[in-house]
């Protein structure tokens, strides 16, 4: 099959549920209605019921428990607030479908791990919006689920050929599927609407010199680099990609911040999948 027809088969994957649209819709409204948002969250028990176990985790430290959805809204903010129900949104609808060899859980894993640390570079180096990162990195790797769901066969081959030792796993979907999970996710963005600055972190996460000065895709390559390094689950790949200099420098870090950054990782990624993936 054709990149060009694989991606007129995006459409028969599943829908974002139609409460995230509703909410998206309340939270980005010029007056940020926050209450239309919070009693379209609380009808949806299962969404409630993550979002707050998340508002409470590490990911936020917040000082007191809540235990409201308008309350959690509030005090996390509406820019946090979407993309936390973005987040819940996907891995509901996203959650049992198979993917090979490849469990969903390790997928989620592997993408909020890659989300918690691009969150703490953005907030330990100052250069990218902590919020943006942390979507970005949960959605670095999105464009590996349609390669599994829609075309089994071939992305089987291409990590047989990953594990083999043949190459990257980027490489490879190129090479067996014509496009690769970049430039699928990319477009996948473009289809859910999503602005610029996500689907450039997506589709330039192992090439950040194409996106320069974006800071938002330096974090995300720098937290896929640092996740896939602790093995905090996996989209698939084996291997620990290769540091760019530029992009490590467009984090505004220092090396000596690493080790904590490391260690925050290992801990808040651990409390947040909990939170989100516990029945």
């Amino acid at each position: 099959m054709g990149a060009d027809r694989l991606i007129e088969r995006l459409g028969e994957l599943p829908a974002l549920p139609t409460v995230y649209q509703r909410v998206r819709e309340a939270l980005t409204a010029p007056d940020g209605a926050l209450e239309t948002a919070a009693g379209l969250i609380e009808a949806d028990p299962s969404m409630s019921m993550r979002l707050l176990r998340v508002a409470n985790s590490p990911l936020y430290g917040l000082a007191t428990k809540v235990d409201t959805i308008l309350r959690a809204l509030t005090l996390i903010g509406t820019t946090a607030a979407h993309h936390l129900v973005l987040s819940t949104a996907l891995m509901t609808v996203f959650r049992d479908l198979p993917l090979g060899t490849v469990s969903m859980r390790s997928f989620w894993e592997h993408g909020l791990a890659c989300g918690v640390a691009a969150r703490l570079i953005a907030r330990q180096g100052g250069r990218a919006n902590p919020e943006h990162a942390y979507l970005a990195g949960l959605l670095h790797d999105i464009g590996r689920l349609p390669l599994y769901i829609l075309e089994p066969l071939d992305m089987g081959a291409a990590l047989q050929a990953h594990h083999e030792r043949q190459g990257h796993l980027h490489d490879l979907e190129r090479q067996y599927l014509g496009i690769d999970h970049t430039e699928l996710g990319a477009i996948l963005l473009a289809h859910w609407q999503l602005p610029e600055v996500f689907r450039s972190a997506v589709s330039d996460h192992h090439a950040p010199w194409r996106s320069p000065g974006s800071s938002e895709t330096a974090v995300v390559h720098v937290a896929d680099l640092i996740v896939n390094s602790l093995r905090l689950g996996t989209s698939g790949t084996r291997w620990v990609p290769v540091l760019d200099d530029g992009a490590w420098h467009l984090t505004g870090l220092d090396i000596e911040q690493l080790p904590a950054i490391l260690e925050a990782t290992i801990t808040t990624t651990r409390d947040v999948i909990s939170a989100f993936m516990e029945s």
